[in-house]
């Protein structure tokens, strides 16, 4: 087993090293390397944190960063529980300083003691959210946030929908934009957007699975990890029915590619193609029984290099690049 990080970064690799087509030598060396880098970063974020403490004298300042903000006269930061909202990124910039502004402001009017943390991914590989989402919980492993919120960043609270970013109060985590309340979902099984883990929960399932590379699946994935563990069904929002938009605003988007594959054998070929085409001969690669019911991969599993770490407006910036196990997802780097 390899640590690719230490001081709170815990990225293990338990498959056997044959399976990988990166070489064990390869990977030590490179990770010996990056240990040393991670030092320097770590130097960085610290002076951060001084910077922006000396400018602020915030008392209400987070173990990561000091908030630059001020809080309404008739509300004050709880500090029984410490959330981390947890945002995984890449090339939605304008998204993205959206969502960080409202949430915070929306947060610290529900009187959260809270950071939000975004997780950029590098542009090497697809997109994988349950990775980046396994590696911003593993980069707060030895912190004190105790529950964590996995945020997508198309999906904003509305101030008039007031949905709480509450700590899950029984065994099962918190979902807060199930159908109904998702300004999109348009299925009753549906799990993603928003979710709200304690660090228990999340590490009984073991995080998400990290075989979803391109578009979805990860949250039915996670679905099936939550029904094995007897966590379900999850606690939702207590809130009256209204309007589908009425609680979280939608940021449009170009409508994701839906990666398929064609062929058996050594006869295989990986695609992107917007969802809405014909199938044809082809499958959703993501929905292949063996990667929608597997529990194996995970926090165990997840290998991640940190490139930089700086702020974003009241946000900690993390960006980082994923491993991607060819052997076992060799459709990952199927950019296009």
């Amino acid at each position: 087993m390899l640590q690719v990080f230490h001081n709170g970064i815990s990225a293990e690799l338990n498959p056997d090293a044959s399976s990988l087509s990166l070489s064990l030598q390869t990977l030590e060396a490179h990770l010996a390397s990056q240990k040393e880098r991670y030092t320097v970063l770590q130097r960085q974020l610290e002076q951060l944190e001084q910077s922006v403490a000396s400018t602020t004298g915030s008392a209400a300042a987070t173990a990561s960063i000091k908030r630059t903000r001020s809080l309404p006269n008739n509300v004050s930061f709880t500090q029984e529980h410490k959330l981390a909202v947890l945002v995984p990124y890449r090339d939605r910039e304008q998204h993205l300083a959206k969502l960080v502004s409202r949430i915070d402001r929306y947060l610290v009017a529900q009187g959260r003691n809270f950071t939000i943390f975004v997780i950029e991914q590098s542009a090497q590989y697809l997109f994988n959210r349950g990775a980046l989402l396994n590696t911003g919980f593993q980069l707060l492993e030895g912190s004190d946030y105790d529950h964590f919120a996995f945020q997508d960043v198309d999906t904003i609270p509305t101030d008039r929908g007031n949905v709480q970013y509450s700590y899950p109060a029984g065994a099962a985590p918190l979902h807060l934009t199930p159908y109904g309340i998702h300004p999109t979902a348009n299925f009753e099984d549906f799990f993603g957007g928003i979710t709200i883990f304690t660090r228990k929960q999340f590490e009984k399932v073991n995080g998400y699975g990290i075989n979803f590379w391109g578009w979805g699946r990860e949250d039915d994935n996670m679905r099936q990890r939550l029904l094995l563990h007897g966590m379900l069904p999850p606690e939702l929002p207590a809130v009256p029915k209204r309007t589908r938009r009425f609680y979280f605003e939608h940021q449009k988007h170009k409508k994701a590619l839906e990666w398929r594959v064609e062929g058996n054998g050594s006869e295989v070929h990986y695609y992107g193609v917007n969802p809405d085409q014909p199938y044809g001969d082809a499958r959703i690669v993501s929905v292949q029984p063996h990667l929608m019911q597997e529990t194996t991969t995970g926090l165990n599993t997840t290998i991640f290099w940190i490139n930089s770490v700086q702020t974003y407006g009241t946000a900690v910036h993390y960006k980082v690049s994923l491993f991607c196990d060819h052997a076992q997802t060799p459709w990952c780097d199927e950019l296009s």
